[in-house]
């Protein structure tokens, strides 16, 4: 590798499959890369193993490791790599940054050894966290919360919640940075032509035809608001006879049996098992209107609120119109409020979409405003320039502080 450039550590769970690693390939114009994730033997994506979903579709500019995971790859924050202590005695990095929430026994592997075997290293890290927890938890994660903000020197927020939660705690605003985790690929989610739809749909499995397509892609659980979603369909079908409205939903979950019993009753229902994210692109692409109806969960052990919706920026890269509830950082990715409805609120996002089915203009120019956003500011180069920036920003600050002082 080339010495023109700083060396750049990554650590994460997430750059298992070669798909979530490609970011790394236009970072590598910016950085020396070494990437360290997870072995593929033993773990699990949406019920299938993970080798399912590698498949290098990509010349890497990247050296790959994969450590060992101890005691298991089960659990996104409770891992250790075996290795890693090696890997820092024997190269030096310039930065070293880990993807973990700030209570991943990773996050601390990392800062541990970084601050032991190489204190000259930026240490940073990313977070998705939107929403603090209540009663004992939430006092406990409030003391890591203070402790990691004084522990790394930079920060990267998927949301802008995530860096109201880091700045509370401690983070310096100019050492934070709000950002995606992972980009697009536009050439992959681009748009299809009416002929290219029909083919799509029939690779899917959809019937024809199918007159206007709705889709939905993630996970199969209550929390989606995926039977606010089946409401507004089943209404907007009556209201709009003539649309022949169909619903598909790739993906996989808790209500799989509620669904497939409803799709039995309503052929107008698609299910469509989980696949490799590579051909999630086919998918996207044969759809007319793409909608994420995520709802926060408040109460419970299961805190949760939508943290970015990758799935918005695919759909919008190929120029499918899309609509996202007003649950956590969907607004934020979203950007238009028109397209944004109500969460949890059946009434609120029937209209929404009532709207966009009836206006074939309207519907155009917003699947094209959106498209133009999403590769503006969320291609997988345009991603790498905005944390490439940042990391090279927080070196040079480094580098200001230690260079001693001019005397006039």
């Amino acid at each position: 590798m080339s010495n023109a450039r700083p060396s750049l550590l990554m650590v994460g769970h997430m750059y298992a499959t070669a798909f979530n690693r490609r970011k790394l390939n236009p970072l590598a114009d910016y950085f020396d890369i070494t990437c360290v994730t997870w072995p593929l033997e033993g773990a699990t994506l949406l019920g299938r193993p993970l080798a399912d979903f590698e498949q290098e579709d990509h010349t890497p500019r990247y050296e790959l490791l994969r450590l060992p995971a101890w005691p298991s790859t089960k659990s996104i924050t409770r891992y250790l790599h075996r290795g890693l202590i090696d890997l820092l005695r024997r190269r030096r990095f310039d930065v070293i940054f880990v993807d973990s929430e700030p209570w991943g026994l990773i996050r601390w592997q990392v800062w541990m050894l970084a601050r032991f075997i190489q204190p000259h290293a930026r240490l940073g890290e990313f977070s998705w966290e939107n929403i603090e927890r209540p009663g004992l938890k939430g006092r406990v994660l409030s003391l890591v919360y203070r402790l990691a903000m004084r522990t790394h020197d930079f920060s990267i927020s998927g949301n802008q919640a995530c860096r109201s939660i880091f700045i509370r705690y401690g983070a310096k605003p100019h050492t934070n940075l709000v950002a995606a985790q992972l980009g697009v690929e536009s050439v992959e989610f681009r748009p299809a032509d009416a002929a290219e739809k029909r083919a799509l749909r029939r690779e899917l499995g959809l019937p024809e035809p199918c007159g206007m397509l709705i889709g939905f892609c993630g996970r199969f659980i209550p929390e989606k608001g995926l039977r606010e979603l089946l409401a507004a369909v089943t209404a907007l079908r009556e209201k709009h006879p003539a649309r022949d409205l169909h619903l598909a939903m790739l993906g996989h979950g808790d209500l799989n049996a509620e669904l497939a019993a409803f799709a039995e009753k309503n052929p107008w229902l698609h299910l469509l098992k989980p696949r490799p994210h590579r051909e999630v692109a086919a998918f996207m692409r044969s759809l007319d209107l793409f909608v994420l109806p995520s709802k926060p969960v408040h109460s419970g052990p299961g805190l949760w609120e939508e943290q970015f919706g990758h799935v918005l920026i695919e759909a919008m890269a190929a120029r499918v119109p899309t609509l996202g509830s007003s649950s956590g950082a969907i607004p934020e990715v979203i950007a238009m409020p028109e397209a944004v409805f109500t969460h949890s609120d059946t009434a609120s996002l029937t209209q929404t979409m009532d709207r966009w089915i009836a206006d074939d203009t309207a519907r155009d120019q917003l699947a094209a405003a959106q498209q133009q956003r999403t590769l503006e500011n969320y291609s997988h180069e345009a991603l790498a320039r905005t944390w490439a920036e940042f990391f090279l920003r927080q070196l040079a600050n480094r580098q200001q502080a230690l260079s001693p002082k001019v005397k006039s």
